[in-house]
């Protein structure tokens, strides 16, 4: 099989699996339904994940990928340094949460949640997690608390929400991410270059 071809057998099985967690929650993901719902036979699947665990793996890898994307994509909204648009890109970011009703956030918490405990697999995201704190830490040391607290509270909003425990009060969210961007990381402070694409 083609590399080419065997990236877009692999990317299929991937998306298949999303969908499966999406529609039926993660513990309906088996090789039989993964494969089933990428139009392939189990051992055509089995030929690229040879378990279950490495599906979860590949897909554990595509959610930090995703991560590691979103954030990017976000910060680059903003004019500065990378220490300046840390924080406006995580806002911008968390902001689009409010539309990703049932997608790539609902993947990563159930991937999250049940393999909290597993550090093999959740490596990608740890690793993930550790440029984020290393990028704060770095930070200037008056700048350093505020945007680590700003940073905390954008998290709790995305997982009060994801798991249907947010307050009911759009209004309110979106003044908290403007206390957020004016108190915690000073309005102004970095220059809005163009909107989310």
């Amino acid at each position: 099989m083609s590399s080419e071809k065997a990236l877009r057998t692999r990317a299929a099985i991937i998306a298949a699996a999303r969908g499966i967690i999406l529609k039926e929650g993660i513990g309906a993901l088996t090789m039989d339904r993964a494969a089933q719902a990428a139009g392939m036979s189990k051992g055509a699947c089995m030929y690229h994940f040879k378990n279950k665990r490495a599906l979860h793996a590949a897909l554990i890898e595509d959610y930090a990928a995703h991560l590691d994307g979103q954030m990017k994509r976000h910060e680059a909204l903003f004019e500065g340094r990378p220490d300046e648009t840390l924080v406006p890109g995580f806002v911008e970011w968390f902001k689009t949460f409010e539309a990703d009703s049932r997608d790539w956030a609902d993947v990563g918490v159930a991937l999250l949640s049940n393999f909290v405990h597993d550090d093999e697999l959740m490596k990608p995201v740890h690793d993930w997690y550790q440029k984020l704190w290393f990028r704060i830490q770095a930070l200037p040391e008056a700048e350093r608390l505020p945007r680590f607290v700003a940073i905390m509270a954008l998290e709790g909003f995305f997982y009060t929400r994801k798991f249907g425990v947010n307050p009911p009060f759009a209004e309110l969210n979106a003044q908290a991410y403007g206390f957020i961007n004016e108190k915690l990381v000073g309005e102004g402070a970095v220059r809005r270059t163009k909107d989310v694409a």
